[in-house]
């Protein structure tokens, strides 16, 4: 059964007093602003990707049904996420996930043609960089704040610079806004999304306190759960091999 964790969250916070409800905002915002500036500045909630909803293609539906590639477990647990219409914090909250690794799925579903990729470059720019998919440069140019040429040109000075210092190497954000390409503001943002996307956050069912991850041996846990699929996977090309034989003696 799929719970939305999140909106134990939430709805605690919408059912306060509204004089409370003003504090806990003001409270969020200076927070924000400490972290990444800027950001309650937002005008475009369609830029900001974990509110982004996915959604399946025909093939992703159809494999979600089948399951016929016997892909990961994870895979199929996205799939049924996005055939829910949750968005993505709902299914990473969902899954006891990080967003990063909720971005490793989607990327994966995306190049498997199992989920549309975005047609909005800044959300699927952070799927794949997120998940691990692009480096920096390349999101930079995706989301059309520089063309290939420009990219390349910022490469090869980026590689000259750093062979001539080898002491004082330049990251490619750092070139990037030397040369005018992006804002200090808008690097800084997406590099700490990159870090922020790292952490798990658990919300406990009575959402008193939030459940520690520390607690749950997660590598235990994904190798009980990939056995259990592989057994599954075994157990289902046994029962197609037994009704393969009976259909051909049916037939014979």
């Amino acid at each position: 059964m799929i719970k939305n964790y999140l909106s134990n969250i939430t709805g605690v916070i919408f059912n306060a007093p509204v004089w409370v409800q003003e504090v806990i905002f003001l409270d969020i915002k200076a927070n924000l602003e400490d972290k990444l500036p800027g950001s309650t500045s937002i005008t475009n909630e369609i830029d900001i990707y974990p509110v982004f909803v996915p959604e399946l293609t025909f093939k992703g539906k159809k494999e979600m049904e089948s399951r016929d590639h016997n892909l990961d477990f994870n895979v199929y647990r996205l799939l049924d996420c996005i055939n829910n219409g949750m968005r993505i914090a709902d299914i990473t909250l969902n899954n006891f996930w990080t967003l990063g690794q909720t971005s490793t799925y989607l990327a994966a579903c995306i190049k498997l043609e199992l989920v549309k990729n975005p047609v909005n470059p800044i959300i699927s720019a952070s799927i794949f960089y997120l998940g691990n998919e692009i480096r920096l440069g390349e999101y930079v140019k995706r989301i059309d704040k520089i063309d290939v040429k420009g990219l390349d040109d910022a490469l090869r000075q980026q590689k000259v610079h750093n062979d001539e210092n080898p002491d004082a190497k330049m990251k490619i954000g750092e070139l990037l806004i030397r040369m005018g390409y992006v804002a200090n503001k808008d690097i800084d943002k997406i590099l700490n999304m990159k870090e922020e996307a790292q952490k798990r956050f658990i919300v406990s069912n009575d959402i008193k306190t939030p459940a520690q991850a520390e607690n749950i041996d997660y590598t235990e846990l994904q190798q009980k759960i990939q056995k259990l699929t592989a057994e599954n996977n075994l157990l289902k090309d046994k029962l197609r091999a037994i009704f393969n034989i009976q259909n051909k003696n049916k037939n014979g």
